[in-house]
């Protein structure tokens, strides 16, 4: 704050877990919503980068903190691959330690998740020896306000987190593709056990189904346990004793959200909350007022996110091509 690169300190941020089945998590950060940037409007889920647009380029000198970028051996050398992928803070920060990952900012990406980009997520997060590290991220049309490829990176210190603790079944056909149990939407999930081209390989798939499809989606990566793993609690408020032994992906497609910047720009009451990657795929739940965050229910977060999610047939329908697909490829 001091050197001015935030728009607001952080020092009344609470959060407090939503008493229920779920265990959600509110957190109260109402300058998040007064003093972030406006957001551009988006019509469509695949729309070219638009350099007179605002853009990860024109982020101040101050904003950057490194680049990261993938080392590889050749005969005997060790060299860094291509472009760097910048590290920098968000300046809107929803709590302690949030980032932005821009790969490759001068390729000028429009905000379509690529291969590349989905694998060095994973790597990100499963190279954190922070147990609370976890990337979030929105497609256009799924409340993502700039159209520049970018990842949230945060810790989330929460134990009871939903998304920790959901179960799955494998999708028939696919492998290392989940179809979420114990969520409260309809969505997929994903493992990481050792090898992140492959499991980046298979989200991918599902991202660009869902492209193909004409279907808005937020993700998340976290550490969690396997999402079959028989000893996994029923209860998602009562989270396993081990220590998240890998990374999981949770991928929720949902309805597009049109006239992003009219919802921000409204006259009038603000909605209890927005339904973007923290609320649907983590269960952590920023509200924009002291009230709402002290009464909000389990019944009406629930109510908001259901709202956003496929119907059973929308989603069904995805799974079938998903099954389809794989059984021709195999």
């Amino acid at each position: 704050m001091r050197d001015g690169v935030f728009r607001y300190d952080l020092q009344e941020v609470a959060s407090r877990t939503v008493p229920g089945q779920y265990g959600f998590v509110a957190l109260n950060n109402p300058k998040r919503f007064s003093h972030r940037r406006p957001p551009a409007d988006m019509q469509m889920l695949v729309q070219p980068f638009d350099p007179n647009q605002f853009n990860f380029n024109r982020v101040k000198e101050k904003e950057v903190l490194f680049e990261v970028r993938r080392r590889r051996k050749d005969e005997g050398q060790d060299t860094a691959e291509g472009e760097g992928h910048m590290i920098a803070v968000n300046v809107s920060p929803i709590d302690r330690g949030h980032v932005l990952l821009v790969p490759e900012p001068s390729s000028c990406l429009p905000q379509v998740m690529t291969l590349s980009s989905l694998q060095l997520c994973l790597e990100l997060v499963s190279l954190s020896g922070h147990s609370g590290f976890c990337m979030v991220a929105n497609s256009l049309l799924a409340y993502a306000s700039v159209n520049h490829l970018h990842y949230h990176f945060l810790y989330i210190d929460h134990p009871h987190l939903p998304a920790r603790t959901l179960g799955g079944r494998e999708v028939n056909g696919t492998r290392g593709c989940y179809q979420l149990t114990r969520h409260y939407v309809r969505g997929f999930g994903f493992q990481l056990d050792s090898d992140p081209q492959s499991c980046a390989r298979a989200i991918f798939q599902v991202v660009s189904l869902l492209l193909v499809s004409g279907v808005p989606y937020n993700i998340a990566m976290l550490r969690g346990p396997p999402f079959s793993d028989p000893h996994a609690p029923s209860d998602p408020r009562h989270p396993p004793s081990a220590p998240p032994s890998l990374v999981r992906t949770i991928l929720i497609p949902r309805k597009p959200v049109l006239g992003l910047k009219q919802l921000y720009q409204r006259v009038g009451p603000p909605p209890p909350l927005f339904a973007a990657s923290c609320e649907l795929a983590l269960g952590l739940i920023p509200v924009m007022d002291m009230e709402t965050y002290a009464t909000i229910t389990e019944e009406e977060i629930v109510a908001i996110l259901k709202e956003q999610e496929l119907t059973e047939d929308e989603f069904s329908a995805l799974v079938d091509k998903l099954s389809s697909y794989n059984e021709t490829k195999s």
